[in-house]
């Protein structure tokens, strides 16, 4: 459920997310790259997630709040703390929940912009 002026590959996503969760934990400097790719994925779907969820019903929009509250967190931490195994299974969990939502946002209210209101009659009677 993007944008589809900006599209992105949820099968990717979620591939990346499952060997960054359940794959080998590698070196250090793998990890730190693994977590640069998990962050770039929070930062993505995000702001997508933000976009649709006044259009979400009240229990899916209050996990979508949850969910992008953690976001900020994740990304307003700073630097990679000491514990980078941990931070990376963090930012991967955050951004398999947050195309989680994306692609299953419950039953959503219609969009402002594509609901159309009625035609004016001409009171001139044309």
């Amino acid at each position: 459920m993007s944008d589809a002026a900006d599209p992105f590959d949820a099968a990717l996503i979620r591939r990346r997310c499952e060997e960054a969760l359940w794959g080998p934990i590698g070196q250090p400097a793998e990890q730190r790259a693994r977590l640069r790719e998990m962050e770039g994925y929070v930062r993505l779907l995000a702001p997508k997630l933000s976009k649709l969820m006044p259009r979400m019903r009240d229990g899916m929009q209050g996990t979508a709040r949850i969910v992008l509250r953690y976001a900020d967190e994740l990304l307003d931490s700073g630097p990679a703390s000491a514990d980078l195994a941990r931070r990376l299974h963090d930012a991967g969990v955050n951004a398999r929940a947050l195309l989680g939502l994306l692609e299953r946002p419950g039953e959503l209210t219609p969009n402002a912009e594509t609901v159309h209101p009625p035609p004016v009659s001409d009171p001139g009677g044309r």
